[in-house]
């Protein structure tokens, strides 16, 4: 506003006309104003290269850059930040180079290269060490906190975000801090921290409604979605992911609208909104290539997509989901999973087992994958094992709980330990009916029928072709084996 002011005054000085312009376009950024900004950017850098000003220059190409990167644009994003950094090299502008070093690494994390981006803001870093400049010091503390995040390192990036928010708290920029407690509260969810997640999410969606900031609200919201979802409270989930979707919608923003999607799509197929979810898949995808090597988007499909038993298509997409997470050095152990559940749907449970030993992380989700694997290639005393730590496991989601349970019985069934696997099916029901998921319900019951000879109770209409696939693999298993019970 006061900027716009200034202008409509008509300053009779083009070096500070092309200062305003600039100053208004960083203000519309942050507001994700996009179309203004990107207008007053671009407009910006046409005077900057008119006049020969390259520190103009400079900078409307990094606001260019930062607004690529946000609009899925990485190759666009690389070309204006690669020039705004040379330009800032060549001027010896140390202050400003550190400012498009920054942007240019962040730009790395989302789609690039992990290792790049470490490099790009090791080099910003240093910088800002030598210029005493603590505010940018705590910017890229947070940026790098994104590095160790998506590596698979949450203690990193705890570390990283903890001294980053502290280094806000005492320049007062609320802003910054809402942006480092905003990841931390991700941070927290996936070490299954729900409580402190949310509490994080409420304290910095109140701060940036009062800061008038459209965008963390929307990310909070995805954020208290997913936590919903794994609280099996699915209808709030629901209306919580698409609130802020719709947000993300309206600032144009298409990485906030696949972490809006991700929770969504999976409470859609929980309560039996099976063409919706299939839809968010669509649209996942379609989004997926506007953001480089970044997995996520591919993740959050495949996800759904096992959820629903569509074997082939999660089978196509969790194998590009790990591709991407190679290429960018992100950890890929979810992918990894996700790929061997969709091995088991499409009756290739050996090969499903085999995914699963590259693997580097052990979680409840790993253990009831394995479980199934095991009890479809007919080793039962594992998948008895695993799908016992499950058990066992606080921080278990009700799927695992669900999957696990059904694995055991139809490894009991195969050991002819019938009264036994009948308990593991009435545990895996229970959990699904509690839960509330139609398709785990579904699940259950098929692959009781198959396990123990008996014709299912239900059509089983929300299941994909997957599912079926793995009642009739456990069926022709348990046939195979004359039941020897082992005690």
């Amino acid at each position: 506003l006061q900027t716009t002011r200034a202008l409509d005054l008509g300053p009779g000085d083009a070096v500070v006309a092309r200062e305003l312009v600039l100053l208004r376009a960083q203000a519309q950024a942050e507001r994700r104003a996009t179309a203004d900004a990107r207008a007053d950017a671009q407009d910006a850098l046409e005077a900057a290269l008119a006049a020969g000003d390259r520190r103009h220059e400079g900078i409307a190409r990094r606001l260019l850059g930062i607004l690529n990167q946000r609009d899925g644009d990485l190759a666009g994003a690389r070309t204006e930040l690669g020039a705004s950094t040379d330009i800032f090299r060549e001027l010896g502008d140390d202050t400003e180079l550190a400012s498009s070093l920054r942007e240019r690494g962040l730009a790395e994390v989302f789609g690039g290269s992990l290792s790049d981006a470490e490099w790009l803001l090791g080099e910003a870093e240093a910088l800002t060490e030598q210029l005493d400049d603590a505010r940018g010091r705590a910017w890229v503390r947070q940026h790098q906190a994104w590095v160790a995040f998506l590596s698979g390192d949450a203690e990193l990036a705890e570390t990283r975000l903890l001294t980053a928010a502290q280094e806000f708290d005492l320049l007062g920029d609320r802003f910054g801090r809402g942006w480092a407690a905003g990841l931390l509260a991700y941070v927290r969810f996936y070490q299954r921290r729900f409580d402190e997640a949310e509490a994080l999410a409420v304290e910095v969606r109140r701060d940036a409604m009062e800061l008038g900031d459209p965008w963390a609200p929307a990310m909070m919201d995805s954020l208290i979605a997913s936590i919903r979802l794994w609280s099996s409270r699915f209808v709030e989930a629901e209306e919580l992911s698409r609130r802020a979707l719709t947000s993300f919608r309206q600032i144009g923003d298409k990485f906030g609208a696949v972490q809006a999607l991700a929770p969504r799509m999976r409470a859609l197929v929980a309560l039996g909104r099976i063409h919706e979810a299939e839809r968010g898949i669509e649209e996942s995808l379609a989004m997926s290539d506007a953001f480089g090597n970044l997995s996520f988007p591919m993740m959050a499909a495949a996800g759904t997509a096992v959820h629903l038993g569509l074997g082939d298509r999660a089978l196509s997409v969790s194998q590009q989901a790990v591709e991407r997470s190679e290429s960018m050095g992100a950890d890929g152990s979810e992918s990894r999973i996700t790929l061997a559940l969709a091995l088991c749907q499409v009756g290739r449970a050996d090969e499903a087992l085999a995914e699963l030993e590259a693997v580097t992380t052990s979680t409840p989700y790993l253990w009831s994958v394995r479980a199934l694997a095991r009890a479809l290639t007919a080793d039962s005393p594992g998948s008895i094992a695993d799908a016992e730590r499950v058990a066992d496991d606080a921080g278990a989601s009700y799927l695992d709980r669900v999957i696990a349970d059904t694995a055991a019985a139809a490894a009991r069934a195969q050991r002819g330990e019938i009264e036994l696997a009948h308990e593991h099916f009435d545990r895996a029901l229970d959990a699904a009916n509690e839960a509330g998921d139609i398709v785990a319900r579904e699940v259950v019951i098929v692959v009781r029928a198959a396990a123990l000879d008996e014709a299912p109770s239900i059509d089983a209409a929300h299941l994909g072709a997957g599912w079926k696939l793995v009642a009739d693999n456990v069926r022709e298993v348990v046939a195979g084996l004359p039941g020897e019970p082992v005690s």
